[in-house]
């Protein structure tokens, strides 16, 4: 059965006594009572026997009947712990504890891939694309280019305009020993970041390579 969120698990609603039962000839396993989805043999909105778990999805149908079919906002909460764990990655990182930085940075990661559907998919890739750029910096300070490398390789198709993300993944590049490409990504986080002295440092140290 699916994980659950670190916040607890959505709630599973009664239903109306003697609600019908709707069957879904595109999707055999479930069917409707009340307007929830429940596994098509138990009757259940989560079942360990039929591997499901549906209550996200009749969360949200709650949620939309009683806003009058708006979406809910954001889960505060989720929030509010991702950026915790941002900020002790980061005090981590400074004090040169780059594992235990590399860790809370994957943690804020995990918690942000448990948002529900619902939530604005750019909250989701800039909060992705922020964690994983700093685990990139982190792997770089522990001599691991490659993870690194498959890091920034995410974070610049996610965010293709940051030039961090292009930045990370030249210095990645520097230490793979690939300097040719290495300088290219330094041209790209200079164009689209101009005023970065680092990057312009870089950028610099590259040249020689282009």
């Amino acid at each position: 059965m699916p994980g659950t969120s670190p916040f607890g698990p959505r709630p599973v609603f009664p239903t109306s006594a003697g609600a019908t039962e709707h069957e879904l000839p595109s999707f055999p396993s479930a069917v409707l009572i009340d307007g929830l989805l429940h596994c098509a043999a138990h009757k259940k909105q989560v079942c360990s026997d039929c591997d499901c778990d549906y209550s996200s999805h009749n969360f949200l149908t709650r949620q939309l009947a009683a806003n009058n079919m708006a979406l809910p906002p954001p889960n505060p909460q989720m929030a509010q712990a991702i950026q915790k764990l941002k900020l002790d990655g980061n005090n981590m990182f400074r004090a040169q504890c780059h594992f235990e930085a590399a860790q809370k940075y994957t943690e804020a990661m995990n918690i942000a891939a448990q948002r529900p559907m619902w939530d604005p998919s750019q909250t989701i890739v800039e909060e992705a694309a922020v964690m994983l750029s700093n685990r990139a910096a982190c792997l770089l300070a522990l001599g691991h280019p490659s993870e690194a490398y498959w890091d920034t390789e995410v974070v610049t198709r996610l965010k293709r305009g940051w030039g961090k993300g292009h930045f990370r993944m030249g210095r990645a590049l520097i230490d793979l020993g690939r300097c040719r490409q290495a300088a290219l990504e330094f041209q790209i986080a200079h164009s689209l970041d101009p005023t970065s002295k680092e990057i312009q440092a870089a950028l610099e140290n590259a040249q020689q390579y282009i």
